[in-house]
């Protein structure tokens, strides 16, 4: 990994993250909004300007990552047309908001391309030759990608939350490709970009990813997912697994805020709400809203992004079975719902004050 790169694009994120401070371009608070007044918004933008330029580069000036991908392989092409577009809904959202419905569709397109670009998720175990099974891998990896890019917008809700858990992540991630060089530039590239605009964003909340931010590292993080598929080490034996290895494991780290998502809406669905319309029903919005804020909330899901990378590790190094991971993780999980739904309001842990008489 190069470090030198990794620092200068860390300091161009800054920059970047500066220069966006300064466009008209502000979050005005919602129901689902943590911030009170309004912000600037859209700092993602810097995140696919940094890591999109690099990609570019060393898919077209850089052999190593040609070579890496037959030359029938359109994966990145397609790739780079589907992420601009996201983007440039993405960037409009954030200016104009728009409907659920045209967001949808522009989704479905971005993860419908990378299906077109032989992007699937694989099933070893299962005889892909099949007609059927292909058909199966590529309807997975569409709703896969709808759920990735939409997960990560619901749970951009807090400062510092979906960016510090994202990083933590892609630094696991390099394990799972084996340390392929080209793969591991990829991951550093965007945890700098990612931690430039950190700065801005945690704990003060100074700007916003907004909608551009957040679909991006949805997007994106299923992309790299793709890519750890055949840079697995064999000598874990892939070949005995129901899905890629190196698919899963690079998005299990972040399985609690994945789980707040998808309990939420099965909570939604089950009162009878729209589960289009903007809430606060999340984990991590109840935690918010009974007084615990945003440094404590980012820091729990941050250390709980943590664990699951160790054990994933663990899994990894066949340490650990995976149906034990699922164990523990099913443990921690209940712990974190009981706590969650039953910590009391942060005020009535302070001492009631004393009063003369």
């Amino acid at each position: 990994m190069n470090y030198t790169l990794t620092i200068l694009l860390f300091i161009v994120s800054v920059v970047l993250c500066a220069f966006m401070m300064r466009f008209n371009i502000s979050a005005t608070p919602t129901q689902r909004c943590s911030h009170d007044a309004p912000t600037p918004t859209a700092g993602g933008l810097v995140f696919f300007l940094i890591f999109f330029g690099n990609l570019a580069f060393m898919y077209l000036l850089d052999d190593r990552l040609a070579r890496m991908i037959p030359p029938q392989h359109g994966l990145i092409c397609h790739y780079f047309i589907a992420v601009s577009i996201l983007i440039i809904v993405g960037l409009h959202d954030d200016c104009s908001p728009l409907s659920y419905r045209r967001r949808l569709i522009a989704q479905f397109v971005c993860a419908f391309l990378i299906v077109l670009g032989d992007g699937v998720i694989e099933s070893p175990v299962i005889e892909t030759h099949s007609t059927s099974v292909l058909f199966f891998q590529k309807i997975l990896t569409l709703f896969t990608f709808l759920c990735l890019i939409n997960a990560a917008n619901f749970i951009d809700g807090l400062n510092g939350l979906l960016s510090l858990c994202v990083m933590i992540t892609l630094a696991f991630a390099p394990i799972w490709v084996n340390f392929c060089p080209p793969l591991v530039t990829m991951h550093s590239v965007l945890i700098a970009a990612i931690l430039g605009f950190f700065v801005f964003n945690f704990p003060k909340g100074r700007l916003f990813m907004g909608d551009t931010g957040s679909t991006f590292l949805g997007f994106t993080l299923g992309f790299l997912a793709l890519f750890a598929q055949p840079h697995y080490p064999r000598i874990f034996a892939p070949e005995t697994a129901i899905f890629n290895k190196g698919f899963v494991f690079t998005l299990l780290p972040m399985a609690f805020l994945w789980f707040d998502v998808a309990f939420t809406l099965c909570r939604r669905a089950v009162r009878g709400c729209r589960l289009t319309e903007a809430h606060r029903d999340h984990m991590i919005h109840i935690l918010y809203d009974k007084g615990y804020g945003h440094i404590f909330v980012t820091l729990l899901y941050a250390t709980c992004t943590c664990i699951m990378g160790c054990l994933t590790y663990m899994c990894h190094k066949e340490w650990l079975s995976f149906i034990g991971l699922l164990a523990i993780y099913a443990i921690l999980q209940g712990m974190m719902i009981v706590f969650v739904f039953n910590v009391p309001h942060r005020h009535q842990w302070a001492r009631p004050e004393k009063t003369s008489i």
